[in-house]
């Protein structure tokens, strides 16, 4: 049973994002005035507001590719002011080279300026003050949580480590008759499932967490059903990780909640406008492309002996395997010896050149030709080792859930797990690639894209978590012994 159904968006980047609108339009007007004078800087402003709309557009989508609406944003100390600061200085460059490039599109370099210290301060001033209310509880709802068992200390464990998880836990309804004054993780017991309503009445909840099987509690949904209608919001276990891990825990999902997490009556038209998307920015990105494409082609033939082009077998939708494209990141013999092994972070086979372009995600550009053949989308789970599959689907439930839409050059998986080189991992991204799967949507893949380009801008490199010779360390997997002499003969091809 599922009782939250859609993607929404957090209250903390709901409060923050609406400052930053606010703060950043006065910044400039403030700045405006201040140069120019109260009269002439309200009419600059009126004359030149494509510059400043523009502006400000261009500075939100840097604030989100820079991280500004993450949790780190204000509970890391050192991020807190040097997010802002770096975040404005680039959106400050952006702006510059976009705007002044045309003459009819201008902003006065002094108000620029002028209003990039007020965007420092004002956005740094509000993260700080978001801190200190999430730290006093002034953003959080009254939760109750229902449940008996393991479910209890999880979710407490989740919310508690989620700083801004808008949720304050009051007390435990047990589901099972334990008694009150007693506690579950630390957690006291208040009632039994029983007095729900009452119980929610007492204590005001705005919350209900449902932390137990409703197939063996089939009596709690004609309590919770009134309550619901008076306005209480009811989650259960997996949504209350969907809303603050961002996954599907997969112990708690079975074919019934995959198949309605599937009923999204609009995914016919979503891979529409994904395939429109992933045509038009391939064909922009490999045009915009063509100059690396070149100056990475000489690199890797002066760097070492090879091909220029690594080509693999992947799995693509469906499972049906497809042919992927980088450029050669390591020595051509760099499988001979050891088979097919986990990707990873470090490993000696990686040539300099390799290194280089592991780091700044260069050698993934050729797969832009893969998106405009169709074979992939820009985002989606990562695509496996059609030989790695069916071992991986044995030892992880649905793991052939992510077979059912496009493979992607990046993820929701990589952006939000990084180096992974085991079973343990692989069943961890899934997670995240089930919660793409279920939220899939136009907004989410550009959300996605941004992140990876901020991934890139700092030149972190999340491990795609495939079993790929192209990025390995020293731990293999299992596989029938032709199979991995076909992958080693298909790798010096």
């Amino acid at each position: 049973m599922m009782f939250h159904r859609g993607r929404h968006l957090s209250l903390r980047r709901t409060i923050l994002l609406s400052g930053d609108i606010i703060w950043i339009s006065v910044s400039i007007v403030i700045s405006s005035m201040i140069r120019l004078g109260a009269e002439n800087g309200l009419t600059y402003c009126s004359t030149h507001i494509p510059s400043l709309a523009g502006s400000l557009a261009l500075m939100l989508v840097v604030f989100y590719a820079g991280g500004m609406y993450e949790r780190q944003a204000f509970t890391h100390k050192a991020s807190s002011y040097r997010l802002p600061l770096i975040t404005v200085i680039i959106g400050l460059v952006l702006i510059i080279v976009l705007f002044y490039a045309k003459a009819n599109l201008h902003i006065g370099r002094g108000v620029l300026m002028l209003a990039g210290l007020f965007m420092f301060l004002g956005t740094w001033l509000m993260r700080h003050a978001y801190s200190i209310a999430v730290g006093y509880g002034l953003l959080s709802k009254n939760t109750l949580i229902v449940g008996d068992g393991r479910e209890i200390e999880d979710v407490v464990s989740l919310i508690a480590s989620t700083t801004d998880s808008g949720m304050k836990i009051l007390g435990v309804v047990s589901s099972r008759r334990v008694q009150p004054g007693s506690f579950l993780a630390g957690i006291p017991v208040v009632g039994t499932s029983d007095k729900l309503r009452e119980l929610a009445d007492a204590f005001e909840a705005e919350t209900i967490i449902v932390a137990t099987s409703l197939s063996r509690e089939p009596s709690l949904l004609r309590l919770l059903r009134p309550i619901r209608c008076s306005g209480v919001e009811v989650i259960d276990y997996v949504a209350v990780y969907e809303l603050l891990a961002q996954y599907i825990p997969l112990d708690h999902i079975n074919d019934e909640w995959l198949m309605n997490a599937a009923m999204n009556g609009s995914v016919i038209h979503i891979r529409k406008i994904k395939r429109i998307m992933d045509i038009a920015v391939a064909s922009v990105g490999l045009i915009l492309a063509s100059p690396i494409w070149l100056v990475a082609m000489i690199a890797v033939r002066m760097d070492s002996p090879g091909p220029i082009l690594y080509r693999q077998r992947r799995a693509g939708i469906d499972g049906k395997p497809y042919t992927l494209l980088k450029f050669r990141t390591m020595r051509q013999d760099a499988e001979a010896a050891s088979g097919a092994v986990w990707a990873g972070q470090f490993d000696a086979r990686v040539t300099r050149v390799g290194r280089l372009f592991r780091k700044w995600r260069v050698d993934e550009i050729p797969q832009l030709w893969n998106v405009l053949k169709g074979e992939m989308s820009l985002v989606g789970p990562r695509p496996e080792r059609p030989e790695f599959v069916d071992t991986l689907a044995d030892a992880i439930p649905f793991y052939k859930e992510r077979l059912l839409v496009p493979p992607g050059i990046t993820g929701w998986a990589q952006v939000k797990y990084p180096y992974a080189a085991s079973i343990d991992a692989a069943r961890r991204k899934l997670q995240y690639d089930l919660y793409y799967i279920k939220h899939m949507g136009f907004f989410l893949d550009w959300l996605i894209l941004l992140r990876t380009i901020r991934t890139i801008i700092v030149g972190l490199r999340h491990s795609e978590q495939e079993m790929d010779p192209e990025a390995a360390n020293q731990k293999t997997i299992q596989v029938l012994p032709s199979k991995s002499k076909s992958a080693a003969r298909h790798k010096s091809a």
